[in-house]
């Protein structure tokens, strides 16, 4: 039974023994670059009872997955997948596992060359639409920044955002522009990009909490300003919109397409004499507004017909009233000629801005143009 139990024991003492000799011929592997026998032979010590909770076979295992990273040999590349985040695996655990500190400075060093490495990587999966790859490693890297440098790599955060964003993952996208809008970072954009989302999500209310802080720390961003207008024209609520134009105008005083949207809101509003104001400005600030022009030319348009309306209700006994009421709608169709006759030198395959032409000219006498523009429309039907 002795014999029995020192043969045991010298067995015992030869595996353990030749456990640790495989780490050792693992780094020896890893020495001369043959990085698919270092693999085995340091993965199989990684799981073996003997060896598994050794600070060194976990440190070797992240020298040995971060050298098949950067190895350029083509031999290897059927194994090289997921090496970089696996040397982060494994330099983590022996992180842990190095209650003497034997390795954690070195550990550490290869924690920031890993978390630099997986940014740039996950940029060019970016770019590549790879956007889950590309969020993995941003992640990974915003992981490894906190855990173990206390600190928040901001510019992994933004493209984690970013990517999530790209993948439909409004769930981490908006975790993540929120952070940064706390942080102060990517300036009006990242407030833009949430209140995106929250539109998309038909959730106008958090989109308005949303662009209104970011009007508050950004107030010269017009784009914020348009988009908060749009929520509150697209929601009828007028007096607000009203609000974000007037406030868009003083920054944005040649923007033409401001005037515009104030003019067509106020038109709205049935309020035409500061409509036209409006449309005019738009008009000052962009020769060439087709849908300005023919908004004037419309509501010149209109005002005739009411007058001409009127005319028509004028006795035959009444000569004279009705002669008055029909130079003022004449007048009235003029003024609108030459709006309405810009809109369509801009814009000259537009149906109602010929038919309401030929229908001026047809109040005003003037049967050849009339006639003329009658043709023309028979041309682009």
């Amino acid at each position: 039974m002795r014999k029995l139990l020192i043969l045991l024991t010298v067995t015992l003492s030869l595996t353990a023994h030749a456990q640790k000799m495989a780490v050792q011929t693992a780094y020896n592997y890893l020495r001369y670059e043959d990085y698919d026998k270092a693999k085995e032979a340091i993965d199989g010590a990684s799981v073996n009872e003997g060896t598994m909770s050794s600070p060194k076979t976990w440190y070797y295992r992240g020298l040995i997955y971060q050298g098949l990273f950067e190895s350029k040999n083509a031999k290897f590349d059927a194994i090289k997948p997921g090496s970089l985040k696996e040397a982060y695996k494994s330099f983590s655990k022996a992180y842990e596992l190095d209650t003497k500190k034997e390795y954690q400075e070195d550990i550490l060093k290869r924690f920031d060359f890993i978390s630099a490495t997986l940014l740039n990587k996950g940029v060019d999966e970016y770019v590549a639409k790879s956007y889950e790859l590309a969020l993995g490693d941003f992640e990974t890297t915003l992981e490894i920044q906190n855990k173990y440098f206390a600190r928040v790599d901001t510019s992994a955060m933004y493209n984690a955002a970013l990517a999530s964003d790209k993948m439909g993952n409004n769930i981490k996208a908006k975790k993540y522009y929120s952070e940064l809008i706390k942080m102060n970072y990517g300036g009006a954009k990242t407030f833009d990009f949430l209140t995106n989302i929250y539109l998309n999500e038909k959730d106008t209310t958090n989109a308005l909490i949303t662009i209104n802080a970011g009007r508050q720390k950004y107030p010269d961003d017009n784009n914020l300003i348009i988009k908060g207008l749009n929520i509150y024209l697209s929601s009828g609520r007028d007096k607000e919109a009203l609000e974000q134009l007037d406030a868009a105008i003083a920054k944005d005083p040649k923007n033409a397409n401001l005037y515009f949207a104030k003019g067509t809101l106020k038109d709205k509003l049935g309020k035409t004499a500061e409509a036209m104001v409006l449309y005019k400005s738009a008009i000052e600030n962009k020769s060439d507004y087709f849908d300005a022009y023919y908004n004037i030319g419309a509501m010149y348009f209109n005002e005739a017909a009411e007058l001409a309306n009127k005319a028509n209700n004028i006795p035959n006994s009444k000569i004279a009233e009705f002669d008055l009421a029909k130079k003022a709608y004449e007048n009235k169709f003029k003024e609108a000629q030459p709006y309405l006759e810009k809109a369509h030198q801009l814009n000259p395959t537009d149906i109602p801005t010929m038919s309401s032409l030929r229908q001026l000219y047809a109040r005003i006498g003037d049967l050849v143009k009339a006639g003329a523009m009658k043709a023309e429309m028979e041309t682009k039907k």
